[in-house]
């Protein structure tokens, strides 16, 4: 399938089947949304996939959204680090044996000191950009395995990580839902690019 294509097929698809999903292919793509770019390659993310709690979690959201979460087959709970100096560190011991001195002493010492002088809302900005370069990516990855998937932002990002057990330097961005569907979604509407794009 190539890139328009998968564009194309790709929708938001907020009704499953309850056809049975191998949670083998839905770590497949996250491993291929995973190869998403990210600012200074930091790749602050964290994919929980959600089978065992998927009722508890499902039961935090709003109506509107509970059903959905009750019907996908998965939910993968995308949450980024806060703590970039640790996650810094975290590349380069993890890819000790792959990187470069240069590369060992950039993710070592250079980014972690840049990383502390990052405030709140730069931090904030900076997590908020990678987890939707990333998030993007899973979808179109699993378009391309043959499920259907939503993002969802209407959740209450104060209690999910005591849902699912995760410490609290891991902050929520958004839930996506994943499984089969029968649905047969009408094309969106794109504006035109002139009314998107200028020239000077």
């Amino acid at each position: 399938m190539n890139f328009l294509e998968l564009n194309k097929k790709r929708r938001a698809v907020k009704h499953f089947n309850g056809k049975s999903v191998d949670k083998k292919d839905v770590r497949t793509a996250i491993e291929i949304a995973s190869l998403a770019p990210s600012a200074h390659n930091i790749q602050p993310w964290k994919f929980v996939l959600v089978d065992a709690k998927k009722e508890a979690l499902a039961s935090s959201l709003p109506a509107s959204n509970r059903e959905q979460v009750q019907q996908a087959a998965y939910v993968i709970a995308l949450f980024t680090d806060t703590d970039l100096e640790k996650r810094s560190r975290k590349i380069a011991r993890i890819g000790r044996k792959n990187l470069s001195d240069k590369w060992i002493s950039y993710f070592m010492e250079t980014m972690p000191a840049r990383f502390k002088g990052f405030d709140e809302v730069t931090k904030g900005e900076y997590l908020a950009l990678n987890a939707g370069l990333v998030a993007m990516n899973v979808v179109l990855a699993l378009t391309d395995q043959g499920f259907s998937s939503n993002m969802i932002l209407g959740f209450d990002k104060s209690v999910i990580n005591d849902i699912l057990d995760i410490d609290d330097r891991f902050r929520p961005e958004l839930l996506i839902t994943v499984g089969y569907s029968d649905d047969k979604p009408d094309p969106t509407y794109r504006l035109p690019v002139d009314e998107t794009v200028e020239e000077r």
